[in-house]
């Protein structure tokens, strides 16, 4: 494994590649994502999008190639077992993940599930944890409902219960892996505002998402990546009205066609 440091980038892939038996997810992949950068994955279902993702932080292990955060190499085989995995929890403090179905813990309310990470993981103590998560709730709109069970919730409360919960570990960058899916209609403005406000904010972020529209808006560059392969980059004017590539194309046009309110017109 070639150990050399990728200058500048706060996230850099080097030749990611990940297999399950015969089948090739991704295909050697090398992409930076700089500090501030809001970076926007899109591309038909099944072309490795949300696995790419999930290697960044080691939820997937990569079957080849190089993770780099701030610097750091993060899946070096150098490593013990115990080292590693001593590593990679301290990593996945600082690089947040928000998931398509929340995953949030259904026993405990609201703001128990904001206060966890921070009073076990960082030892914060209870006042300071409650204090920081009703700020967090209060930023995503859903303050009201600190005191609720998941269970209760709509489904645009829970991701954004979600969002303050990887909030709460103060990371560096944040993972979006299709936030939005799994919502109804009008469900989706809601959290994509509250990853808007995380954007304006300088927040890293690596977002897989069929919402064209908002990558149109916040993204800084976005990505199309199709068999496992990266097709096109490029900033999003770019990218959705002078594709280059005609796979690219081929894409956007169906989006456009079966999701006209996604044309960002």
């Amino acid at each position: 494994m070639n150990a050399a440091h990728p200058d500048g980038a706060q996230i850099a892939l080097r030749g990611v590649r990940k297999t399950y038996g015969a089948l090739d997810v991704l295909k050697g992949i090398s992409l930076d994502v700089q500090q501030g950068e809001v970076l926007v994955l899109i591309g038909p279902s099944g072309s490795g999008k949300s696995t790419l993702l999930r290697c960044v932080n080691m939820l997937e292990m990569p079957t080849g190639g190089e993770v780099w955060i701030r610097g750091s190499l993060i899946n070096d085989a150098r490593r013990g077992h115990r080292a590693q995995e001593r590593y990679l929890n301290a990593m996945r403090m600082k690089v947040g993940m928000v998931f398509q179905h929340f995953n949030l813990f259904a026993h405990l309310t609201v703001l128990e599930n904001i206060m966890l990470a921070p009073v076990q993981l960082l030892g914060h103590g209870v006042a300071q944890a409650r204090a920081e998560a009703r700020a967090l709730l209060e930023s995503v709109g859903v303050l009201d409902k600190q005191d609720v069970y998941p269970g209760k919730l709509s489904g645009g409360q829970k991701q954004r219960v979600a969002i303050a919960r990887a909030l709460a570990l103060r990371p560096d960058a944040m993972l979006f892996d299709e936030p939005t899916s799994a919502l109804d209609p009008e469900m989706v403005a809601g959290v994509l505002a509250v990853m808007e406000k995380l954007a304006r904010a300088g927040m890293t972020m690596m977002v897989v998402t069929h919402e064209m529209r908002f990558a149109e808006k916040v993204a800084d560059r976005v990505v199309f990546i199709a068999g496992g392969r990266v097709v096109e980059e490029g900033r999003p004017a770019a990218i959705f009205h002078q594709p280059a590539h005609e796979r690219t194309q081929a894409f956007l046009a169906d989006i456009l066609v079966s999701c006209p309110a996604n044309s960002g017109t």
